[in-house]
């Protein structure tokens, strides 16, 4: 969109600021002999003190002709300066410009250029007396890091053509933001507005302001937090060309009827608008339009036929991308044929079922009206992914010559991808056919294709059992996805010696040995790769080889240090036959985000060097034979939001750093300003290790804390009262985001973080849905004393285990507040008094187990616990009523006789036990009484293989 606009833009300021040149008989230029005012060049002067210039840009600013200053433009007859440009550009060699302002500049009267663009002023006010430069035509201040209120003098400018305080980076401190845009309306002849990122959320009536600006051709309104409208009743800002109003909150789509009145728009940008229900019909009179763009809204419905009748159209984007996508369905209309002007088309994340042939003429190289010689462009882009197109792959798209990305991922295509299909796409760069489960690609081995490809996505499509010879021809292939495509046997040695930004083989039978890390990211993971283990160059940023079968130390892989710093952001080796300890040389790999080496068979300590991994954000160690303490370097990690220690022999207390691990803002480059949010731990899970001592209470400063699982352990002492503290449990997750850590934002995108937690006794493994997960486990510890009433707040809880503990007292009267509860175990305590009735209204409620405590009264009738068995509340001797056999008496006891204790407290406990140990002596004997004798008495075991013969022969024969 920015690319395609800038093209558009470009063009149209070019011609307008010549006109505006002509028009004002500006003739500017660095003539040596150019007269100049002693006033202006002290305003110069005064305004260089006040900036901050690291770099020395102004350097050139000696000596009395300030004419010859660089940024400095005057007219060549009166001196007088004219144009002030000190924009910085990000390829230049130097610095961008900050500090102050100087009013010194109102003495530059003549003054009709300013432009600051692009440099860092910290966030200070846009200037109010920049509203006296009356003569200004032009005046661009974006992305110069201005923040606050917008001035209402710039209202004052009634000669500005051009304004432009749009801004790329949506950073809460260097965000402008309006109490009203009443102002704008004293710019009466101004033609091009860009205000994007700024907040005109209370400027409720923008729309009527820009109605009154009668001559503005480009409107660039995106990021700007703008609410629903309200119809317009007359349009006046007829001559506009290019509207951008993406990324706001426009909902609806029957406030647009006064589109049809803006017959001249040739850009109109609409997307991530979640506007709701048809396109809206106005946009059938813009019979000029070449970009629209659609996408990332709620648009239902068939499309309409108007639409593929607008024939100007170039770039047509009706797709979705993300968790906010259109629903067009059925089939596209065959009229799609008529755009024979358009060069990209994106319908993805729809609902469509069939595309017609016709979109094929899309594909055939025109000839322009103006010359013979000169064909128009023909599809470039085409991106069908995500809909529920079924059959064989589309045979027309392989005649779009011109074709240089296609994609048709995610639908539910099937049969054979042969070389007649590919022959003549010629031009294409980007190829996807991922996860089109029955798609098959069939080409021969010495198949030498047309085209040459950048980008290739082929996941979960088949394509082995051999990798495909013919991707040796692809020289410059820098994104490669093969994962889960059937590939097994060796890799070609041709292939490691290749250098690509992205490889992705995951989930094959690749088998062999790596002979070297070649790529920026590569992702072997689930495959059967052998050791060696080569050494990780510096330029690795991604790194996944879990699931394979790597033996020995890490040592050799990690320790040998580059020449060059280590780029090494994520790193995945679980599930490995790793074997020794951790190796003690984290200082070489300072960039780590990401460090998982569960399930590897490590052992020994944590090293102390692993403090120095300051950006850590996630850390996994889960079930290997690592044991002592967790060292008191690890609080350097301080920007943690994941960490799994569990099921190892960590023992000692919790460290009460632990608890500082909360949310901030920190420096992504230490001195300068530019900063990122990391929310703290969210996932703390020490599960099935030897902690002792009392939960620390510093844990209760982790606001962010989703999960928290402490069980199986030795730990002693009560459960904090201020558990209850953990806001991110209060609160019902309605979220379908990824869980996604701070690291994710800049150094590694699309990477969700996982998690495995007990819940309803078992194990399960979360990953994309991770943020929608929250709950407590402290079962199996030595925690005494009551439930806080304090954990009844924690009303987005989904699991709650407090079994096996000696905890008393009542189960607190407010549990049933906990809506969204999923699973709750409270086995094996001494809780006594009744079961609260609100437990029977939490709804969400699966797996509930009260069993073994010394609870009483009649079980609470509801629909939730109709569900429940007897196994959810026996071992509590006073307990009576459904789906216990013992009914109820009066005063709500059991008809029955009432077991006595006999004086033992955790007799249910040991009810358990031997309920246990007779289980295992009972397999045991069961096992040998069988295995023994057919191991000794050579005669019984051929007599029972014999049987076992005799068997399967006559259920052959039944089937035979």
């Amino acid at each position: 969109m920015e690319l395609y606009m800038r093209s558009l833009v470009v063009p149209l300021l070019y011609f307008l600021f010549n006109i505006i040149a002509m028009k004002f008989d500006c003739c500017i230029g660095y003539s040596p002999k150019a007269l100049f005012r002693e006033e202006e060049r002290e305003a110069l002067w005064s305004f260089k003190k006040g900036i901050h210039d690291p770099s020395d840009r102004l350097s050139s600013w000696i000596g009395k002709e300030c004419c010859n200053w660089k940024g400095v433009l005057c007219h060549n007859k009166s001196g007088h300066v004219l144009r002030f440009n000190l924009r910085w550009d990000f390829d230049q060699n130097a610095s961008a410009l900050g500090g102050e302002i100087s009013s010194s500049l109102l003495h530059l009267k003549h003054l009709r250029y300013l432009d600051l663009s692009c440099n860092d002023f910290g966030s200070i006010n846009i200037p109010k007396f920049f509203g006296s430069l009356s003569n200004l035509r032009y005046l661009n201040l974006s992305n110069a890091g201005f923040g606050g209120v917008i001035p209402r003098q710039l209202g004052n400018l009634s000669k500005l053509h051009y304004l432009d305080i749009g801004n790329s980076d949506n950073h809460p401190t260097k965000s402008l933001n309006v109490d009203d845009l009443e102002w704008i309306s004293g710019l009466p002849i101004l033609e091009y507005l860009d205000m994007t990122n700024v907040n005109l959320s209370r400027a409720s009536n923008w729309l009527q302001v820009m109605n009154k600006l009668h001559s503005l051709s480009v409107l660039l309104l995106s990021y700007c937090v703008l609410p629903a409208i309200d119809p317009l009743p007359h349009v006046n800002f007829s001559s506009l060309l290019i509207l951008d109003l993406s990324r706001n909150y426009l909902i609806s789509s029957s406030s647009f009827d006064w589109f049809a009145d803006l017959s001249s728009l040739t850009t109109l940008d609409l997307a991530s608008n979640q506007i709701h229900g048809q396109i809206p019909s106005g946009l059938s009179n813009m019979t000029s339009l070449k970009f629209l763009d659609l996408s990332n809204n709620y648009f239902v419905g068939s499309f309409p036929h108007w639409l593929f009748h607008i024939t100007t159209l170039e770039h047509l984007d009706l797709g979705s991308r993300g968790f906010v996508h259109n629903m067009f369905e059925g089939k596209l209309p065959n009229d799609v044929g008529n755009l024979t002007s358009v060069t990209y088309l994106d319908l993805s994340y729809n609902a469509l079922e069939e595309v017609p042939r016709s979109l094929g003429n899309l594909c055939n190289f025109q000839l322009n009206n103006f010359s013979y010689y000169r064909p128009r462009k023909s599809l470039q882009f085409l991106s069908l992914r995500g809909n529920q197109l079924s059959g064989s792959f589309p045979d027309f798209l392989g005649e779009c010559r011109s074709l240089k990305y296609l994609d048709l991922g995610k639908n539910r295509l099937s049969g054979i991808v042969s070389e007649k299909h590919l022959a003549n796409l010629t031009s294409l760069e980007g190829l996807d056919a991922s996860s089109n489960l029955q798609l098959t690609v069939q080409v021969s081995s010495n198949w030498t294709p047309p085209f040459q490809l950048k980008r290739l996505d082929l996941a979960s499509c088949l394509l082995g059992p051999q990798f495909p010879a013919w991707l040796q021809t692809q020289k410059h292939l820098d994104f490669l996805y093969m994962p889960n495509a059937g590939i097994s046997g060796v890799i070609p040695a041709w292939f490691w010696t290749r250098s690509y930004a992205t490889i992705d083989l995951s989930n094959n039978q690749i088998m062999g040995s790596i002979a070297s890390f070649h790529s920026l990211n590569m992702f072997l993971g689930s495959n059967k790769f052998t050791d060696p283990l080569p050494q990780i160059p510096s330029g690795v940023i991604r790194l996944d080889l879990s699931n394979n079968l790597f033996r020995g130390s890490l040592s050799p892989m990690l320790c040998q240090r580059n020449k060059k710093e280590n780029l090494l952001e994520y790193l995945d080796i679980s599930g490995n036959l790793l074997s020794g300890e951790l190796p003690n040389c984290w200082m070489y790999w300072r960039e780590l985000t990401r460090l998982k080496l569960d399930n590897s068979n490590l052992m020994g300590c944590i090293p102390s060097s692993m403090g120095s991994l300051f950006w850590l954000g996630s850390l996994h160690l889960r079930n290997n034979h690592l044991s002592g303490d967790i060292p008191l370097s690890m609080k350097n990690c301080s920007n943690l939001e994941v960490l799994d220690l569990s099921e190892n022999e960590f023992s000692g207390s919790i460290p009460a750093w632990v608890g500082n691990l909360i949310g901030k803002f920190i420096e992504i480059f230490p001195g300068v300003d530019d900063k990122t949010y990391t929310p703290g731990l969210m996932v703390l899970v020490l599960h099935s290790n030897m902690f002792n001592g009392s939960i620390p209470l510093e844990l209760c400063h982790l606001h962010s804390l989703q999960i928290l699982d402490l069980g199986n352990n030795n730990l002693s002492g009560t459960i904090p009262r201020c558990f209850g503290n953990f806001s991110s449990m209060t609160k019902p997750s309605n979220s379908t985001s990824p869980f996604l850590f701070h690291n994710d934002h800049y150094f590694v995108w699309g990477l969700t973080d996982t998690a495995t937690v007990v819940m309803k006794g078992l194990e399960y493994k979360y990953e994309n849905n991770l943020g929608l997960v929250a709950g407590i486990d402290l079962s199996s510890n030595k925690l005494s004393g009551g439930i806080p009433e304090e954990l009844t707040c924690l009303h987005g809880l989904i699991s709650l285990n407090l079994s096996n503990n000696h905890l008393q007292g009542k189960i607190p009267a407010k549990i049933g507040d906990m809506k969204s509860l999923e699973s709750l175990d409270l086995s094996m305590n001494r809780l006594s008094g009744v079961i609260p009735q609100g437990m029977a209204t939490i709804s969400f409620l699966g797996h509930l187990n009260l069993s073994y405590n010394n609870l009483s009264g009649k079980i609470p009738s509801g629909t939730q616990f109709q569900g429940f068995g007897p196994l959810s509340f026996i071992g509590n001797p006073e307990l009576c009523g459904a789906p216990l056999t013992d009914g109820c008496g009066k005063h709500g006891k059991p008809k029955g006789p009432i077991p006595e204790n006999g004086g033992e407290e955790d007799s249910g406990w040991i009810d358990m036990k031997w309920l246990y140990l007779g289980m295992t002596w009972g397999f045991v004997v069961g096992f040998w009484a069988i295995l023994a004798p057919l191991a000794f008495k050579r005669a019984w075991r051929y007599a029972y293989f014999q049987f076992l013969d005799e068997v399967k022969y006559r259920l052959l024969g039944w089937f035979l």
